[in-house]
This record gives structure tokens, sequence and C-alpha cells, in this order.
């Protein structure tokens, strides 16, 4: 008789990742159009511009061997500086600022490995995060391994409310658990899955509420800038974290998988000196390295310019298919002003659908059943919202344009809304 497999405590409370179930539904339904998959469109992706730094590299025989060779756990360190020249020229300012900040910069397979490594160096089980909500889905999957008590603070059109996140802190110092919160998580620019930003005047004051409010331990920001970069009007403010000048509050996380290629699987993270060895321990034991080549390949496209030609290209594209998805949703549910509304992105790839209350737009709600029929999927807005009492709201939905083609966003609006005229109309 085989003994019964004794899994950890860690596998047995994670869940089956939400994004798994959304994706075998998308391959195993023929002919649905996906506004779930949060995929960069398929056309943009820079097949010549990687081409040309690839044949580059391999033409030079020293050059090739370096970028087939492993490389270090933090890092190219050429990349390394590219990231920080980068970073210079998106914050405007001086070159030479932030050169100090080379030496906690970390290279990681995309920014969700980041994402795992700061919560596995940082939180232990019982500690306290608090996220926005509705906040993006699959870190809240992370958390869940982790036995973190999440806690959802609201937002509005600016983002994480200040108030809200303030009055959440005090009550939990009443309660006595202050010193177990440990961590903010922000999506500054175009949220997953609101698509709203962080209000300019909001993000030095968030630094300061996170200071003022480490009472026991430092109170950590985490800010997630996947989508910086991928801003379609108006100029993008300053980051969370260069209010942030003794690099001690805020840890910034970025990716190249939106704005280069989520082939290269390549993001980094600049550290709070604190954090930045044990980070460093962990991917160690993680993989002593993230993908080399990718490295020396996006360090060509960034010196060359050609990174930055290919994100002003994104940003066109997204523009337009962003424009295509807003009129759509206008022409078939009306003006966005009564019972069915969205919310209007500056960048990125997220519209946030809420519709009347009464309808459940949950996995197993009657609007999922009946979008899957009409041939259109997105991701339930349950999935975004850290639940602890069970009362989330249950009618919003998150749509993504990045993926369909533009007609493709329009017959998707039209059958969403044929899958609300049957919930509300029901056939007797």
């Amino acid at each position: 008789m085989t003994s019964p497999t004794q899994l950890s405590v860690v596998s047995q409370r994670t869940s089956v990742p939400a994004i798994s179930t959304l994706m075998h539904l998308a391959l195993a339904t023929p002919g649905l159009i996906s506004l779930a998959a949060g995929f960069v469109d398929q056309q943009s992706l820079p097949v010549e511009l990687a081409a040309e730094e690839i044949t580059a590299i391999l033409a030079d025989a020293r050059e090739g061997r370096r970028a087939l060779q492993y490389g270090t756990t933090i890092g190219d360190h050429r990349l390394r500086e590219r990231l920080i020249d980068l970073l210079e020229q998106d914050e405007r300012v001086a070159s030479g600022t932030y050169q100090a900040c080379v030496a906690r910069t970390i290279v990681t397979t995309g920014s969700q490995q980041l994402l795992y490594l700061i919560s596995e160096a940082l939180l232990d089980p019982g500690d306290i995060v608090l996220v926005e909500s509705p906040t993006y889905f699959v870190y809240l999957g992370v958390l869940e391994t982790r036995g973190v008590r999440v806690v959802g603070v609201d937002i509005d059109e600016g983002g994480l409310r200040l108030d809200a996140l303030e009055a959440t802190l005090a009550d939990l110092e009443s309660q006595g658990l202050l010193n177990r919160v440990k961590l903010i998580y922000t999506i500054s620019e175009h949220s997953n899955p609101s698509g709203i930003s962080l209000a300019a005047d909001r993000r030095q004051p968030l630094v300061a509420l996170a200071q003022k409010w480490s009472k026991h331990q430092t109170v950590f920001i985490l800010e997630d800038s996947a989508y910086r970069g991928l801003t379609f009007d108006g100029v993008e403010p300053p980051s969370v974290w260069s209010y942030d000048p003794a690099g001690e509050t805020v840890i910034l996380a970025r990716t190249f998988s939106k704005t280069f290629s989520p082939g290269f699987k390549t993001g980094y993270g600049i550290l709070p000196a604190v954090l930045l060895e044990p980070v460093h321990r962990l991917k160690g034991n993680h993989d002593f390295g993230s993908g080399n080549f990718a490295q020396v390949v996006l360090e060509r496209a960034i010196g060359s310019g050609g990174y930055q030609r290919h994100v002003a290209k994104l940003v066109a594209l997204y523009r337009r298919k962003r424009d295509v998805m807003l009129a759509s949703l206008q022409e078939s549910f009306g003006d966005g002003e009564g019972a069915v509304q969205w919310t209007h992105p500056r960048g990125g790839l997220y519209v946030w659908l809420s519709v009347p209350k009464d309808v459940d737009t949950g996995p197993a709600g009657l609007f999922f059943s009946r979008c899957l029929e009409r041939g259109v999927l997105y991701v339930p807005g349950t999935y975004a919202y850290a639940d602890e009492t069970g009362s989330a709201p249950r009618n919003h939905a998150r749509l993504c344009f990045g993926v369909p083609s533009e007609p493709e966003l329009v017959e998707g609006a039209r059958r969403l809304a044929l899958a609300l005229t049957d919930c509300l109309n029901p056939v007797a």
C-alpha cells in the first residue's frame, strides 16, 4: 500500500492560480474573444530589433561567449548601469543623480520574481500587507502562499486613498496589530486591474505616511511600476520611489515584459539597503541569476535607443486600441453614466467595468456563464479583492485590450452587452 504524501503547509495553503483557470478556458473554447489575458499585442513584439541585437552579439565571438555564459545573481553590471541611466531620463533628473543606486539594483526573472522574493525576505505568516482594493490578483496569490493577512484599502479616481490608508493603519494600531504591518503595495501607473494611476499629489504624502507609521519597524512601500512608460495622455509624474531619497522606505519594481518582450522575462528592482542582501541570498537559491543572454540583448537595445523607439510605437498602438475599447463600450452600453460604468485609463492595458450590483460577475455567476456562451472572456473582479469578510463587491470585471484586434475589441464589447441583457432579462 502506498503511503500518503505529506505536502508542505505552504503548498497546501496555495490555491490554484486564477490565471491558470482563465488560460485553460481561453484555449479550450474555439472562437472565444479573450479580454482576460494581460498579454501584449502579438504584432507588437520587437522581432526585428531583437534579431538585430542578437546578430550583433553573436557576430562578435567574445561578446557572444559572454552572453551565452552564466551571469551573476545580482544581474549584468552593464545592464544595471543602463537601467539607472534610463531611470534618470524617466525621472527627468541630471545624469549621475542616481548612480549610487546601481549597487542596490537587482535584475530578476520578470517583476513577478521580485514580488515573490520581497515577500519571502520580509513576510512571515500572520504579518499584514495593505493593498489597493482592487489590486493585482496574481500578487494576492503570492501573499496567500506566505500565510499573510491582506487588508484592502479603498481607491478612487486618483488611486490609493491616503485618508483610507491612514484610517486603516490607525484601526490596526488600536487592535494592537501595527507591529505586524510590513508592507504597503501600490501599482503607481495604470493599475492592473483598474487602469487607474496614483495621483501625482499623493506620491510624496504616501512616503511620508509610511514613515510616520513605521513606529515598530519600517513599513515599506512596494511600488509596482509594470506599466510605467505606457502612458498615452500627459506626462508621467515622478515615481513614488523618487520621494524616498534616503532609499529606506520604497522598493521600486519594474519589468520589460510589457514595454519590450514578455519572452525575455526580465525585470528589476531597486531595493533599500537593508533588503538587498536578504533578497540576493534568496535569489541565489532560486536561480543564482536570471537569464544572462536576455540581459545582454536588453542592454544593447537600450544603449542603441532601439528600446526607446519601440516603446514610442507601443504607446501609439495601445492608445489607438484603448480608444477603440472605450468607444465600443460606449456604443454597446451607452454613455457610461448609468448602471454600467468603466474607467478611462490614461495608459496601460486595462479597463475596469462595473455592472449593476445585482449582477454577479464572479466565476460562478450568471454573467460569467452568459459571457462564455456569447463567446467572450474577462477576469472576474472578485479575484482582485483581499476579501477578509466575504463582502467584496461582485459586480466588476477586468477587461484587457492588449491582445485582441480592433475588430475583436468592438465585437467583444457587443458580446458583453448581450450577456448583460441576458442577465437582466432572463427568458422564463
